[in-house]
């Protein structure tokens, strides 16, 4: 009986688990997600779930509609709260200021009020509210409506009564249509920064008194190649009454603690938004963080743009690039974004990660229709997601509480600002239990790690994650190691490389130096170490490569396989921090990048040449082009070996060195090419442009040539199968 109970009791328990981890699983009705450094998404455990959803009928609206049916609904336009968790709504269509407390419930609404001369003033179409706390200079609380249809900000204390309005500024460089305050923010010293839709300048910036100071932020505008060109053939007139290509606006605006500003733009080009994403350019990115100088300094750590959607082409059901609208302030340098065509969340932290991404269109729980604004309310120390979702007849906000994941994140990011990086290891170590996708939390440890000297296993944790500026540190810390243990033995070891390759040098010297006197065919030895000789002396070098038969095509071959492999090296043996994503390549693709662009140079060159007088045979040309790479196989190779010693800031010297390799051969081509033929300097500067073209012109009739025998050889297959299936 007792085991008969016992095995009912497990069997409970355990259906309760599984029935438990569907229900859980089910709640929510988005997927939340990161990015791989691939730009896949990663699907991750909950970080906000919708608790709730509060319409008008919830926010007992009626009591302040006077029996006005309109007024008991609500068309907010924008959504702030303060500090003590009251949450503040711009009523656009219905031309008020709604107030709810923390619980979601009208306590006041400001739709008239009376200016200092005495007045009875009315909103028209408010589009923006902000609300500053007692952390601000002053240590008073101030409620600023951006009442947008009378293009004015009105100004009203913590109980509502009003202060005073802030109308246009009396400066020539803002025109009457300019100032239409459509958001608006104010940092700590009482600085108001004022977006508005028709000014293409930047954001605003006022005094607390509204006196002008400046603009800042103003988006830039690029031309296209056509377009400048385009410009060029145009007449006067023409271009007069050409569309200016001017500055897109901006259309929100927040302040964090530290005065920083926060802006966004759902209105940039998509194909310059859509190559922003990968490239990380400030330039097009849809949010920005600005200076009060303006100057962008948003941190671009991760490994895309911190602007929105990423996988655009793949998980985006054809939406396109993200239209941000809105931005929020979070907790421990974190701050959010609202992508308006997926009715999405992005939250990143200061340095710009994606710490997660949540939510959907459609009307379940916790999903949107027509979201038009996000902020965050803390109580009780809980930071909530609070959205504006303008669908229906009436908006309705929805509720979304931080779950333990979303904590535990938080409270990583808590500690590191402290930090306290024992616990921020702790708090990571908990983050990959429930999601070891989590690039974030590797990067957490390991620079908690480095912190506290333990830089192996720091760079092993950062390597798990793919960072390469911090795992370019701890590195630097270990190679100092190494070198003051090793410093005698090291330097032992390039004295005698140096040594050793002056003495090489000498030999070789010698040695082509006799074979100069030397009659009748050269030895493969001989051959090869011509290039030596070659590489320091081009115009002796090539009239005896050709002349006196100093080189062939066997020592040809020899160094274009030479420069293959150190390619083939290059591609597998570069140290992590130049390789992080450990790409690598077959010896076949580096075949294909030699050896093609090499015949291509060869066959163009030779074509020309037999029509301009020039005296090389293809045999003469082939040689020379392969003698030119003697030099590159060398940089390339010392460059590679380099990477594994060099750390991230030093990786202009690896870039010198190839590019100085490059520089060298493209100089031993231009002059082996000029003896070979017997040119002219001016006639070979020519011919090699010619060339060049000849090279594109030959690879487009082969690609041409190619496709066209693929479609012979489809058609007379498919003639064939017709044929078969018919007999």
């Amino acid at each position: 009986m007792k085991r008969r109970l016992s095995k009912f009791l497990i069997l409970s328990l355990i259906l309760a688990m599984l029935f438990g981890t569907v229900y859980s699983s089910a709640f929510s009705p988005y997927e939340t997600y990161t990015y791989s450094i691939d730009g896949e998404p990663l699907k991750s455990p909950t970080a906000y779930a919708p608790s709730v959803t509060i319409d008008y009928a919830d926010m007992n609206l009626e009591k302040f509609a006077n029996g006005n049916s309109n007024l008991a609904r609500l068309r907010a336009a924008d959504m702030v709260t303060d500090e003590d968790g009251n949450v503040i709504l711009a009523d656009r269509d219905n031309n008020r200021v709604v107030v709810l407390n923390k619980y979601y419930s009208a306590v006041a609404v400001v739709d008239t009020y009376e200016d200092e001369y005495g007045t009875m003033q009315t909103f028209l179409e408010p589009d923006g509210v902000y609300v500053t706390n007692s952390a601000t200079a002053d240590g008073d609380a101030y409620l600023y409506v951006c009442d947008t249809g009378h293009a004015r900000i009105v100004i009203f204390d913590e109980n509502y009564n009003y202060i005073k309005t802030i109308s246009k500024p009396e400066s020539t460089l803002i025109d009457e249509a300019a100032f239409k305050p459509q958001a608006m923010a104010v940092d700590k010293y009482g600085r108001i920064f004022v977006v508005s839709p028709t000014c293409t300048d930047g954001v605003i910036v006022m005094s607390s008194d509204g006196d002008f100071t400046g603009f800042i932020g103003a988006q830039k505008v690029t031309y296209s190649v056509v377009e400048m060109i385009w410009k060029r053939f145009q007449t006067r007139e023409q271009r007069e009454n050409q569309i200016s290509n001017i500055p897109v606006t901006y259309n929100n605006i927040t302040v964090d603690d530290h005065g920083f500003v926060y802006v966004t733009n759902s209105n940039i080009d998509e194909s310059k938004q859509l190559a922003a994403i990968k490239t990380k350019n400030p330039d097009y990115s849809p949010v920005k963080k600005l200076n009060s100088a303006g100057v962008e300094i948003m941190k671009r750590n991760g490994f895309f743009d911190p602007g929105g959607e990423v996988a655009v082409s793949t998980f985006s059901k054809g939406l396109g690039v993200s239209k941000i609208i809105d931005v929020a302030i979070g907790e421990y340098g974190s701050w959010s974004i609202l992508d308006k065509t997926r009715s999405r969340i992005f939250t990143y932290d200061e340095n710009g990660n994606l710490l997660f991404a949540f939510g959907d269109y459609g009307d379940q729980l916790g999903n949107g229709e027509q979201l038009d604004a996000i902020t965050y309310q803390n109580i009780d120390g809980i930071n909530y997601i609070l959205s504006l979702d303008g669908s229906g007849t009436s908006d309705r906000i929805t509720v979304y509480s931080p779950t333990e994941y979303c904590d535990t994140i938080m409270a990583a990011l808590k500690s590191e600002n402290e930090h306290k990086y024992s616990d921020s290891i702790l708090y990571w170590e908990q983050v990959l239990t429930q999601n070891n996708n989590f690039d974030l939390a590797y990067i957490g440890i390991g620079k908690a790690l480095y912190s506290q000297g333990k830089y192996d296993e720091a760079m092993e944790m950062l390597s798990s994650a793919y960072e390469t500026e911090q795992y370019s540190k701890a590195f630097a810390e270990i190679r100092k190691d190494i070198i003051g243990t090793w410093l005698l033995p090291l330097l032992i070891l390039v004295i005698a490389l140096c040594v050793g390759l002056v003495k090489f040098l000498g030999w070789a010297k010698k040695k082509n130096k006799a074979t100069s006197l030397k009659v009748g065919r050269k030895t493969y030895l001989e051959e090869l170490l011509f290039v030596f000789h070659l590489s320091f002396h081009p115009f002796d070098g090539f009239w005896d490569l050709k002349h006196e038969k100093r080189g062939s095509v066997r020592g040809g071959f020899t160094i274009l396989g030479i420069t293959i492999i150190a390619f083939f090296y290059q591609a597998i043996g570069r140290g992590y921090i130049f390789n992080p994503r450990d790409t690598y390549s077959t010896v076949f693709v580096q075949v294909l990048a030699v050896a093609v662009p090499v015949i291509l140079w060869c066959l163009g060159n030779w074509c020309l040449t037999t029509l301009f007088e020039g005296e090389g045979s293809f045999k003469d040309i082939f040689i020379a082009t392969t003698y030119s790479l003697a030099p590159l196989p060398l940089f390339v190779i010392t460059s590679t070996i380099l990477t594994n010693v060099l750390v991230a800031t030093e990786g202009s010297i690896v870039s010198l060195l190839v590019t100085f390799g490059y520089i060298w051969v493209a100089l031993l081509l231009f002059f082996g090419m000029l003896v070979t033929h017997d040119y002219s300097l001016g006639k070979n500067v020519l011919i090699t442009i010619c060339t060049i073209v000849a090279m594109a012109v030959i690879m487009f009739v082969a690609i041409l040539f190619s496709s066209l025998v693929m479609k012979m050889a489809t058609f007379v297959i498919s003639i064939i199968t017709e044929i078969a299936n018919r007999a």
